[in-house]
């Protein structure tokens, strides 16, 4: 819940800029590539996560079934 009350401080920042004309394109840039990083980090956690949890587990092979 606290990210998406700082996603939107983060909007109404960019919306103050547009309204006095002080947006640039690196403004948006720097908060896409904020918003990228976090997700790669994200994303690289559920694999190392998902890594952990397959360790060790032998496969499914249907020839071991009885």
């Amino acid at each position: 819940m606290i990210d998406i009350l700082e996603f939107i401080d983060e909007l109404k920042e960019l919306q103050s800029l547009y309204h006095s004309g002080d947006l640039r394109d690196f403004d948006i840039s720097t908060k896409i590539q904020k918003y990228e990083r976090q997700f790669a980090q994200f994303e690289q956690s559920i694999e190392e996560q998902n890594e952990l949890f397959w360790e060790g587990t032998p496969f499914y092979n249907p020839s071991n079934e009885v």
